[in-house]
């Protein structure tokens, strides 16, 4: 929340205006207590500190993501601040089919899957083993910046080292791209699909009522989306209703998030790749049309061909050298 932001709050409390749903929900950023006389209103405003991150950027679109835990810690473009307004919520998690106890979420404000943090030539990698209800799960989730494009592409590998496992892996979103145009935490929240030169892709759009708008999704046949409801996926249980039923809001107009997810199986020793990309323009005609662009004719690259076949050869080794280690541990105790 910006000091602009802040001062816009305390002259609509002290002009005696009724307080909207949004002022009592949303979370001042910065660390404030102010008293106003004239209507007796007390504002606190709940300090969070900035996360150390790693940036990726093309000048337009910018990218940080947290070095601790791997979300996304902020990002901006046209001149907008999209997700650290307000309540953060730029999150990704994972469970164990619809077992609600496994549920782990690596928020915008730190904590969850403990994983390891990198940056390398315009790449953010972050890398861990998911171990909820038993699985095994070694995965690397990968942050790119598409060429030319104001496009973010989140690419992860999986690597099933356990027993078969059903796999709940989810991003959720509360676009606020609004605030920094001097506009409200509310967009039109909307899910379609979108014929791309590689195939048909199901995505979720935010529109704030001057057209900022986000698009996100995937090509893959098995992604949810979900956009308008709920506010955040914070909890097994609205995971489980995200995947079972997924709203589409259908251009309604409300403080809701967007989200992208998957489940699906994976058989042990196997692995899986899960590409979706998050498309910005100044309208939704032209965030629409970034995210066709960025799916043009030849396949989506995997995040393997995207880090190179020497990168991709020392994670692959890496994950692998992980899990024959964990054998071989298993075999002395």
């Amino acid at each position: 929340m910006t000091r602009f932001q802040v001062r816009r709050k305390l002259k609509k409390a002290c002009s005696g205006a009724p307080l909207t749903r949004f002022h009592l929900r949303k979370k001042l950023s910065i660390a404030t207590v102010v008293f106003c006389s004239t209507t007796g209103a007390v504002f606190l405003g709940l300090g969070v500190s900035s996360a150390q991150a790693f940036t990726i950027s093309n000048g337009s679109l910018t990218v940080d993501i947290r070095n601790d835990n791997g979300a996304i810690n902020s990002l901006l473009f046209g001149g907008s601040e999209f997700y650290r307004e307000g309540t953060y919520v730029s999150d990704f998690g994972f469970q164990a089919g619809t077992g609600t106890s496994t549920f782990v979420l690596n928020s915008a404000y730190g904590g969850g899957q403990s994983v390891s943090v990198t940056n390398s030539s315009g790449l953010v990698g972050v890398t861990g083993t998911y171990t909820g209800g038993g699985s095994n799960i070694n995965f690397r989730r990968t942050y790119s910046i598409v060429p030319g494009l104001n496009v973010l592409r989140v690419a992860t590998d999986f690597i099933n080292n356990g027993a078969d496992t059903t796999l709940s892996y989810f991003d959720t979103f509360d676009p606020d791209q609004g605030i920094d145009k001097g506009r409200d935490f509310e967009t039109s929240n909307d899910v379609s699909t979108l014929a791309t030169g590689a195939g048909t892709a199901k995505v979720g759009q935010a529109s704030e009522s001057g057209g900022l708008t986000v698009v996100m999704g995937s090509l893959d046949p098995n992604v949810t989306v979900g956009s308008g409801d709920p506010f955040q996926i914070a909890d097994g249980s609205a995971l489980n209703n995200f995947f079972s039923s997924p709203v589409d809001g259908n251009g309604t107009f409300a403080d809701q998030g967007t989200h992208v997810g998957l489940r699906t199986l994976l058989a042990a020793g196997s692995s899986r790749t899960f590409v979706y990309d998050q498309a910005f323009g100044e309208t939704a005609a032209a965030a629409r049309a970034q995210f066709v662009s960025a799916n043009g004719s030849e396949p989506v690259p995997e995040p393997l061909t995207i880090l190179g076949s020497l990168a991709a050869g020392g994670i692959g080794a890496a994950l692998r050298r992980k899990y024959k280690q964990q054998q071989k541990d298993t075999a002395k105790v």
